[in-house]
């Protein structure tokens, strides 16, 4: 269970503050930003791996939408236009940048798989899976672009395999396959 911001009645609400918008009402874009930063940036962050380049993305993703909000067609989400736009940005950094990590945080729920719920309370445990845990974010990293991208977005953010496939503009099964082929991957590299 994911807690998006798009409920049930929001893509009437976006594309209401969308023709807003258009109409030259700006501020309604800044509800737009409210809605969307959070997850957006999330995303970025588990893409990237740095606070700062996220930021930059997402920053640089709504000063992309803004300025192409008359593309935006309104029978897709705005959400998963808006990631479409910053998993691009996220890909622009990451070419000039040659982004340094992929990630200094990972969500808690992969931690707690590694660790293991029993094991947080002995500080050798504690010391062999963050040592683990590094690893797996060394390997998700190292995985190819369309992979990973398809990885994160299913593992890490849990967006439904049709967005996902909305997102990357490939078909369900190619996200499938894609998600699938990381875990091989994984799982082959993680081997003990």
């Amino acid at each position: 269970m994911t807690s998006h911001n798009n409920h049930d009645g929001s893509h009437a609400a976006d594309i209401t503050l969308i023709s807003q918008v258009l109409n030259g009402e700006s501020k309604a874009f800044t509800t737009i930003m409210r809605r969307y930063k959070t997850p957006l940036y999330r995303f970025a962050l588990r893409h990237l791996g740095d606070e700062d380049d996220a930021e930059d993305a997402v920053q640089d993703a709504f000063i992309a939408a803004y300025n192409n909000l008359h593309r935006y067609k309104s029978q897709y989400k705005l959400s998963t236009w808006l990631f479409q736009i910053t998993l691009n940005k996220c890909r622009d950094i990451g070419r000039k940048r040659k982004t340094r990590a992929f990630m200094q945080r990972m969500t808690p729920f992969i931690e707690d798989t590694i660790a293991g719920k029993d094991n947080l309370d002995n500080p050798e445990m504690r010391h062999q899976s963050r040592s683990e845990l590094g690893q797996l974010e060394d390997e998700i990293a190292s995985l190819p672009e369309a992979l990973k991208s398809a990885f994160i977005l299913s593992v890490l953010d849990q967006k439904p395999h049709k967005e996902i496939a909305q997102i990357l503009k490939i078909s369900v099964k190619a996200v499938e396959l894609r998600i699938y082929r990381a875990r091989q991957r994984l799982r082959q590299r993680l081997r003990p």
